[in-house]
């Protein structure tokens, strides 16, 4: 069958009409969608332009969910900071009442002051956040990337604000038996060794005392250790010991004779040539009812806390801010790059809504100028007529 043949009239204003119709498609499909360019096909660059700016948008997105959570992490170490610092002033009230509390209060204070002491190590175990804390000293770091660069980012190590990171202790009554000596000492960490020649530090608390030939000699436990003071020779010099004095004790090998310069004691210690291996020992602070100065010891470590945690949590608010300063700029950034992206593909509706009216009266048009080349064809029917 052979092809259809159109004038020239008649096919200019098909294919005028056809292409205000692809037109009004056209149209149509951006009001529908809102973009302009909804593929490559549309226009390459401005798509692959904009593909490369929401991409960017969209890793800087996964980047903002982790600044936010740091920032959620870091806010619950800070509240746990001001939480122990909380307690810590607590545990200043019931030391300044220890000075001049005596019998039943005094040793109810001495409970009241540990119980809150052990409240500081359970307050830092909870104080995690999505696993990580910042503030029990178990080695954690915090680490918050800012961008796809590998140095942006932000690292935060963990601070151990536990008892023994403060340097806070339990306090217990002295002994007032017979040939009984107090000290407080330090902690040490488990397998620690004692050896000739080191140290250890310990504070004297109870009556003054001055150990002689004549005196029974004394013994000091550290952790598994046992060091003896106040067994002297023959013809050495006595030992005082003052109530409240820090002293240093020096570990010599055994047999030698205890000694005492200035705030420096050399005692014995069996076998300390060899070194001894002593468990972890928890640092031990005595009080004495109504004696102040055996107090002061502990309030100064205290107020040394204090002073630990206010740096600690200055340390956190810097970088809690850095962290939100960083959150708000990802914000920013993302809402640039999407905007940027949108510049490149989102249709004007405005604009199109009156595309769309201009094509269909053109569409209109079209038809009619078909249909008037048309008429020239019609006039040769009525010829047959």
């Amino acid at each position: 069958m052979a092809d259809v043949t159109l004038s020239a009239a008649v096919r200019g204003s098909l294919l005028s009409l056809q292409g205000t119709t692809n037109l009004i498609d056209r149209t149509q499909g951006r009001l529908s969608t809102g973009l302009k360019v909804a593929s490559a096909i549309d226009d390459p660059v401005a798509f692959f332009q904009a593909k490369t700016l929401t991409d960017r948008a969209f890793d800087f997105t996964e980047k903002k969910d982790g600044i936010d959570q740091g920032v959620s992490t870091v806010t619950a170490a800070i509240d746990g900071l001001n939480a122990v610092e909380s307690i810590v002033r607590q545990l200043k009230g019931v030391a300044q009442s220890l000075k001049s509390a005596t019998g039943t209060q005094f040793t109810d204070l001495i409970t009241q002051f540990n119980d809150l002491r052990a409240q500081i190590d359970l307050l830092t175990a909870d104080a995690t956040y999505q696993g990580t804390n910042l503030i029990n000293g178990t080695g954690q770091t915090l680490s918050t990337e800012f961008s796809d660069i590998t140095t942006s980012k932000l690292s935060i190590s963990s601070v151990d604000v536990t008892s023994s990171g403060l340097n806070v202790t339990d306090v217990t009554a002295i002994s007032t038996a017979a040939n009984t000596l107090n000290f407080s000492y330090d902690a040490v960490s488990a397998a620690s060794t004692l050896s000739n020649g080191d140290t250890v530090s310990i504070t004297y608390v109870g009556s003054d005392v001055t150990l002689t030939t004549a005196s029974s000699a004394q013994t000091f436990t550290y952790g598994t250790v046992s060091l003896s003071i106040g067994a002297l020779t023959a013809g050495s010099a006595s030992i005082s010991l003052v109530n409240g004095t820090t002293y240093t004790l020096t570990i010599a090998t055994s047999n030698t004779v205890n000694t005492l310069s200035g705030t420096t004691l050399t005692v014995d210690l069996a076998d300390a040539s060899a070194g001894v291996a002593i468990a972890a020992v928890t640092a031990k602070q005595y009080v004495a009812a109504s004696n102040s100065t055996s107090v002061d010891t502990q309030i100064t470590k205290l107020n040394d806390a204090l002073t630990t945690l206010r740096s600690k949590t200055s340390s956190l608010g810097s970088n809690v801010a850095l962290l939100q300063t960083r959150l708000d700029f990802t914000q920013s950034y993302v809402n640039t790059l999407e905007e940027g992206g949108s510049k490149l593909t989102l249709a004007d509706i405005n604009e199109e809504g009156a595309n769309l009216l201009a094509l269909q009266t053109r569409q209109q048009l079209g038809i009619q100028s078909l249909s008037f080349a048309g008429q020239a064809e019609q006039s040769v029917l009525g010829l047959f007529r």
